[in-house]
């Protein structure tokens, strides 16, 4: 079993935030309602395929950064009286038109999380996932009906999906923002710090372990994963973690994203951080089409305080145990992949890796068909069907070869469903994806080159580089 120390001193963002809070050591039935720090939470009960859970939906982590609070650290959520309605998703955070998350309001009052358990009582101290969804640090939303399945918290662990500052509200620098303190270009990367804060002081209530945190995303949601991993101030916010399809150990230097910030500004045709301040949201992000920026973790010398690349080779960034890996159709991740994997395992870091490979049956009879961006989530969330109808799910299918449409499925998918988050559970459990009876999944190193290959049947191979096969071009 895997036992990360907890005695370190608290962290920076929780300076920013206060005091922190710890909720009450009495033990509490978990149904509907529910008593945070912050007041009391009032949730639902979801049944999808016969598996049952309580969710809660937008839940505030922080106080909204609007007005004078755009682009600042995040501030302490304000406590509330009564009964907060936890059944509406929050808002999505300010963003262009995409497939990403569409649908539901856009607004920069968007700090909140949404947290699904199957826990019975508040002493049940089950593992805790919290999700960071891709978009590439500009689109999305954790408002999903695939990231708040039940399915994978059916396997004894609490998940939390995260909605955090995107683009230019999440990622500007500029050096009017430099010359305020630190988190010039980190404001997203410091909302997800905070996110992972409200976890350690109220996921007791919902039958978490605070002391026992996996922080998991796909596409930028694996990049914001790597972002916790080389900021101090989550250094004892999580104790392990996966990244899905998004394993780049890149970052700007501040010169350079301080010079996007300036473009921006141009764009805007504002005169100071002032004006930026004033205008809506929604021109900030029109602006971005005539800029030349580009949102990214920003080597700050606080927030991030060295080039993440360098964090990972002198093996300085908050190590954990980690899962990296991606889909059989994202050629260009036959680098990255494998990259991350000796980079961590080098610096001592216990690694794992995979190639998910799985295809339903209507895609898998299709030619040239290959498992796609995104694909594993319906999968690792237990999400099926859902996530094969979900609007993402289908505008991707395109970059895999595979045809626009609900595909064909059967029982195989939810045997693989099942399979994959019991691996997923498994490795929050105690920081080992082996599953007894299932898979022994062997740790990765640059000796052995080994993985799993995540389909049906649950496959250990070796030459992970190797495994990514590109779809064929179609006319």
């Amino acid at each position: 079993m895997h036992n990360h120390s907890k005695l370190m001193a608290a962290s920076a963002i929780c300076l920013i935030l206060g005091a922190c809070a710890t909720t009450s050591a009495t033990t509490s039935p978990i149904g509907e309602t529910v008593e945070t720090s912050l007041g009391t939470v009032r949730g639902e009960s979801i049944t999808e395929n016969g598996v049952s859970a309580y969710i809660y939906k937008g839940i505030p982590y922080a106080a909204p950064p609007v007005g004078d609070l755009r682009w600042k650290a995040p501030q302490p959520p304000t406590a509330w009286s009564g009964v907060l309605d936890a059944t509406d998703y929050p808002n999505r955070c300010p963003q262009g038109e995409s497939s990403m998350g569409a649908g539901g309001p856009i607004s920069e009052d968007c700090l909140y999380v949404n947290v699904v358990t199957t826990a019975e009582t508040s002493d049940a101290k089950q593992p805790v996932m919290v999700f960071f969804h891709g978009g590439g640090l500009t689109t999305g939303t954790g408002n999903s009906t695939t990231y708040n399945h039940p399915k994978l918290p059916s396997q004894g662990v609490v998940t939390v999906s995260v909605n955090s500052r995107l683009g230019p509200i999440g990622y500007l620098a500029h050096p009017e923002l430099t010359a305020e303190g630190p988190g010039s270009g980190n404001f997203g990367t410091m909302d997800l710090t905070a996110s992972l804060e409200w976890v350690k002081n109220n996921i007791t209530a919902f039958g978490g372990d605070p002391d026992n945190v996996t922080i998991f995303g796909e596409s930028g949601g694996g990049y914001k994963v790597i972002s916790q991993m080389a900021t101090p101030a989550a250094s004892d916010l999580f104790d392990k973690a996966i990244v899905q399809s998004g394993s780049a150990l890149v970052s700007s230097d501040m010169d350079r994203a301080e010079a996007g910030g300036k473009s921006l500004q141009a764009s805007m045709g504002a005169a100071n951080l002032a004006e930026m301040r004033a205008a809506s949201w929604q021109d900030v992000i029109a602006a971005t089409e005539g800029a030349e920026f580009r949102p990214s973790i920003v080597v700050d010398g606080s927030v991030i305080p060295t080039p993440v690349r360098e964090q990972f080779e002198t093996g300085t960034q908050n190590k954990v145990p980690l899962i990296v890996g991606a889909n059989a159709g994202e050629a260009m991740l036959t680098s990255s992949v494998p990259d991350m994997a000796k980079v961590h395992a080098a610096s001592g870091g216990e690694t794992w890796t995979y190639n998910f490979t799985h295809l339903p049956i209507g895609w898998k009879e299709e030619e040239g068909c290959v498992a796609f961006h995104g694909l594993e989530l319906t999968y690792v969330f237990g999400a099926v069907p859902n996530g094969l109808e979900s609007r993402t799910t289908q505008f991707l299918a395109r970059g895999g070869g595979c045809s626009v449409g609900v595909p064909e499925y059967d029982e195989t998918d939810f045997k693989v469903a099942d399979e994959a988050t019991k691996i997923w559970a498994s490795f929050a459990e105690d920081g080992d994806p082996s599953v007894p009876g299932l898979v022994d999944w062997p740790q990765y190193s640059e000796s052995n080159d080994v993985y799993l290959d995540i389909g049906d049947p649950m496959t250990v191979k070796s030459g992970i580089a190797a495994s990514f096969t590109p779809p064929p071009e179609r006319d």
